[in-house]
C-alpha cells in the first residue's frame, strides 16, 4: 500500500492564504520525511470550500521544496483547461521535478465553478474526453492535429517541453461512472475513488475496473486502484474525537458547494438538521488511533485499495494537529501496512462473478 497527502485549503474562518500555503509546504516535507509516497493537490475556484485555483503552481512549489515524494493533481478540472497549454504547463511541473509528476485529471463535480469559466454542463463529459486525448497526443506526437466537437488543433502542433517521465507522466482518473470505467479500462488509468463509498462498494468497483480493463485486452497490465480518504490519527480516541467539528464543517461544505449556496465566495456552512452525528463521521471518515485507522485500510486494501490518499487539513484544523497526525502515521501506520497488498484471487473473482 502506498501513502499520499492530499491538500486543497479549505478556508473555514478566513485565514491568511499565504500562511496556510506555507504550513502545507512543511506538512509535505514532514510527509515525505516520515515515508508517504506521493500528494495531490486539488483544483477549486472561488469560493471558501478549497482556495486552489493553481494547482501546477502549487505542484511546482512542493516539488521545489522536496527531493523524493511525488506531486500531483488531485486532480485538474480538464473542462476548465484548454489542453495544449495544460500539456505544458504539466510538462515544465515533471521536468523541474525530476520525473516525479502524477497527472491526476477529472471531469470535475461543481457547477458552480464550472458555470463561471462558461462550461455548459452538457458539454462537460465530451469536453474532458476530448481534452484527455489532446493532453495524451501533445505528450507524445509532434505536429499533430485534433478535430473533435469542442477542442480543436487545426494547425500541426509539437508541444515542447516533452515530459521528464517516458511516454508521458503516469494519468490517474478521478470518476466511478460508467463512462469513466470504461475510459480507465481503454487507457489502462489508475482510477481515483471516494474511501467514503464503503469496502463493499469499493470491492465492487474494483471488479467493475478489472472488467472493463479486460474488456481491452489490458488483463494482465497491475491495477492500481487510489481511495480518496479524510484521515486524522490521535494518540487517544477522545483526542481523535476532538476533530468531529473540523469534520462535520468538510460534511457541510460538500454539500454545500454542489448545492451552490455561495455568497461572495464565502460557503454557507450554518448548521442544519441533516447534519451527521459524531458517530456517522467516525464510521464515514478515517478518524482514531492507530490501531483503528490501520485496521479500516486493512478493509480497502481487501476490496482492491493500493493507494490512500489523505485529506488531514480538513474543516480548517490547525496545523500543530495535522502534523502530530502525520507523525503518527509514519510511525505507526505506515509500517504496519506498507507490504499489505489486495488479495491475489480478487481479479479472478471479478472476473468470475457476474457483471453488475
Amino acid at each position: 500500500m502506498e501513502f499520499g497527502l492530499f491538500v486543497e485549503w479549505p478556508n473555514a474562518g478566513a485565514r491568511v492564504w499565504r500562511e496556510a500555503f506555507e504550513e502545507s509546504v512543511a506538512q509535505v516535507r514532514l510527509a515525505e520525511e516520515v515515508g508517504f509516497n506521493f500528494c495531490l493537490i486539488a483544483e477549486h475556484h472561488f469560493s471558501d470550500y478549497g482556495i486552489a485555483p493553481s494547482p501546477l503552481l502549487e505542484a511546482l512549489a512542493f516539488a521545489r521544496a522536496t527531493s523524493r515524494i511525488h506531486i500531483g493533481t488531485g486532480v485538474a478540472v480538464l473542462p476548465e483547461w484548454q489542453p495544449l497549454r495544460l500539456a505544458e504547463e504539466m510538462a515544465v511541473v515533471d521536468q523541474l521535478s525530476g520525473g516525479r509528476f502524477i497527472a491526476g485529471v477529472g471531469r470535475g463535480f461543481v457547477p458552480f465553478e464550472q458555470e463561471r469559466f462558461g462550461i455548459a454542463l452538457e458539454e462537460a463529459r465530451a469536453r474532458f474526453e476530448e481534452s484527455l486525448d489532446v493532453l495524451v497526443q501533445a505528450w507524445t506526437a509532434t505536429d499533430f492535429t485534433y478535430a473533435g466537437q469542442h477542442i480543436h488543433v487545426d494547425r500541426p502542433t509539437t508541444v515542447l517541453p516533452r515530459p521528464f517521465q517516458t511516454p508521458h507522466p503516469p494519468i490517474w482518473l478521478a470518476g466511478a461512472s460508467a463512462e469513466s470505467v470504461d475510459l480507465i479500462g481503454r487507457r489502462g488509468l489508475t482510477p481515483i475513488t471516494s474511501g467514503v463509498a464503503g469496502v463493499d462498494q469499493l470491492r465492487k468497483q474494483h471488479g467493475e475496473y478489472v472488467r472493463a480493463r479486460h474488456r481491452y485486452g489490458r488483463g494482465d497490465e497491475p491495477l492500481h486502484v487510489v481511495a480518496q480518504t479524510q484521515v486524522h490519527v490521535a494518540e487517544t480516541m477522545a483526542e481523535a474525537r476532538e476533530t468531529l467539528s473540523f469534520a462535520r464543517w468538510q460534511a457541510r461544505a460538500v454539500t454545500r458547494i454542489v448545492q451552490s449556496r455561495v455568497d461572495r465566495g464565502v460557503l454557507d456552512t450554518t448548521p442544519a438538521d441533516d447534519d451527521p452525528t459524531d458517530e456517522v463521521l467516525l464510521n464515514r471518515q478515517f478518524i482514531g488511533t492507530p490501531d483503528v485507522i490501520i485496521e479500516r485500510l486493512r478493509g480497502l486494501a481487501a476490496a482492491g485499495v493500493t493507494h490512500v490518499s489523505m485529506l488531514m487539513e480538513f474543516g480548517g484544523l490547525d496545523a500543530a494537529r495535522i502534523e502530530r497526525s502525520i507523525r503518527l502515521v509514519g510511525r505507526e501506520v505506515i509500517p504496519a501496512l506498507r507490504d499489505v497488498t489486495p488479495p491475489s484471487d480478487l481479479a479472478a473473482r471479478a472476473l468470475a462473478a457476474p457483471a453488475g
